[in-house]
């Protein structure tokens, strides 16, 4: 009987699903697999269907409406409606390369792992500022030392076992679908909970980097939403949340401090300055946590008002 991998794209009104199912309908399958596509619509009508349901591809493809303009309902709906021994995350501004799959799953089986992740390249547009494209910030890397324990990472580049007890009653956080970081508090519980996750560094996605993030400002959000996501996790976990919550704030403290001197010693040099302003809001996302302050609202914005599609 032959494995069923099934891959999750999550999306919401972004046109370059096509490329992703353009990319996707090219994949090379594993021996012994077939695979499935589940593509989770997360707009308020259901503004991909016809594009889901048009597209051509070698593989069985389902549709599912789930809409609410939260990550995590979208993430969710792909892990209720899943058939698939093995589920996959992919985002809907990605392109996978022809072994991806491969990769992932000779991963999986060679390791025996309950999580794959993978690595993310980004793809900036033609006039992106240099201290961007240098600095990289919108890839993910494998962890440096990879002798250590992964303890949670990226939804958007991953594989997951299905058959394993611990992992059948995890959800996103809905708190979180709109904020960001859900996925680091999602797979943060599924280690807690025992789960072995491992990398695949040739695991590679391509992601289209939206202009509307090449930023600072927007940079700046997100590495403090993600300090706040740590901070969360960590606090979550404990047995004594108060103790932990003072230890964090004072590291979080002294590593802020240090950004902060070291963003005033190349204050004449933009890419330096920014490299340590962005990592600096990491610790101050950190110290906000602390003292509770709330996730700022990152994702599901949108021009139009709340509708219903009159020919949905």
């Amino acid at each position: 009987m032959k494995h069923v991998i099934e891959i999750c794209i999550c999306t919401f009104r972004r046109p370059h699903l096509a490329k992703t199912l353009a990319s996707v309908a090219r994949l090379s399958v594993p021996s012994g697999c077939e695979l499935r596509v589940l593509v989770v619509d997360n707009d308020d009508w259901p503004s991909a269907r016809s594009l889901a349901t048009e597209v051509h591809l070698p593989f069985e493809l389902a549709y599912v409406h789930a809409p609410a303009r939260n990550i995590s309902v979208a993430r969710n709906a792909g892990l209720e409606n899943s058939k698939g021994d093995f589920l996959v995350f992919l985002d809907d501004d990605e392109t996978v390369s022809k072994d991806w799959i491969d990769a992932l799953y000779e991963k999986m089986v060679s390791t025996d792992a309950d999580v794959i992740f993978g690595r993310i390249v980004a793809r900036y547009p033609t006039g992106t500022a240099d201290w961007l494209v240098a600095g990289d910030y919108h890839s993910t890397q494998g962890p440096e030392d990879t002798t250590k324990a992964i303890k949670t990472g990226c939804s958007a580049n991953v594989m997951i076992r299905r058959d394993r007890a611990h992992l059948h009653k995890s959800r996103f956080d809905l708190e979180l679908g709109r904020t960001g970081g859900e996925d680091t508090v999602y797979f943060r519980d599924l280690y807690q909970a025992g789960a072995q996750m491992r990398f695949a560094d040739n695991a590679v996605v391509y992601e289209a980097v939206d202009p509307k993030r090449l930023s600072l400002r927007w940079l700046l959000m997100r590495k403090f939403r993600s300090g706040q996501s740590y901070a969360r996790s960590e606090i979550g976990t404990s047995e004594q949340p108060m103790m932990l919550r003072a230890k964090l704030f004072a590291q979080a403290g002294a590593k802020a401090a240090a950004c902060a001197g070291m963003w005033g010693l190349y204050l004449l040099e933009r890419h330096k300055r920014n490299f340590w302003a962005i990592r600096g809001a990491l610790h101050v996302g950190v110290l906000s946590k602390c003292v509770g302050l709330r996730e700022p609202i990152l994702y599901g914005h949108c021009d139009e008002p709340l509708r219903r599609a009159k020919n949905a």
